[in-house]
């Protein structure tokens, strides 16, 4: 777990997982607003802060892809059920942008979204967590490392 050195002074002392789970966190509380503004009958939302939230997503995807080689299971303790929660939100938030006809335009994209977020944290618990624990995944999972795909066909 290192420093993660980024231009925003936010973030200049804190480690990768912990900017991570805040990003989560921020996202979290978000999507559930926007849930409950849906919800209201004086509903008002704008396209704008719905365009907003999943480039934040968006952000985060990236975020988890590129940390995915050194995150370790100490790391998924800090975000990983944060990012449970905020999957559970924003699926609960695609069904009820369902009824919002202005909000159709997402749903393609709030759906990739949630599948690429569903994808990464198991691969996360798979891979980075449990493999530690599963000792023929890690000597599999070794000698994968060693293959030479440079002599495969390119197709």
């Amino acid at each position: 777990m290192s420093v993660y050195f980024n231009s925003d002074s936010q973030y200049s002392s804190m480690t990768q997982p912990e900017v991570i789970s805040q990003e989560i966190g921020r996202i979290g509380h978000r999507s559930f607003d926007r849930r409950l503004r849906m919800a209201s009958p004086m509903f008002t939302e704008k396209r704008g802060e719905m365009t907003r939230l999943l480039n934040e997503v968006d952000s985060l995807c990236n975020q988890l892809h590129d940390a995915f080689q050194t995150i370790s299971p100490e790391d998924y303790a800090i975000f990983g059920p944060r990012l449970r929660i905020v999957i559970a939100t924003l699926k609960a938030l695609m069904q009820e942008s369902q009824n919002q006809s202005s909000f159709t335009c997402y749903e393609e994209r709030m759906k990739r979204q949630i599948s690429d977020l569903e994808e990464l944290e198991h691969d996360i618990k798979v891979f980075r967590v449990d493999a530690q624990k599963n000792e023929s995944l890690k000597k599999a999972m070794k000698n994968v490392g060693k293959l030479d795909f440079s002599k495969l066909a390119r197709v």
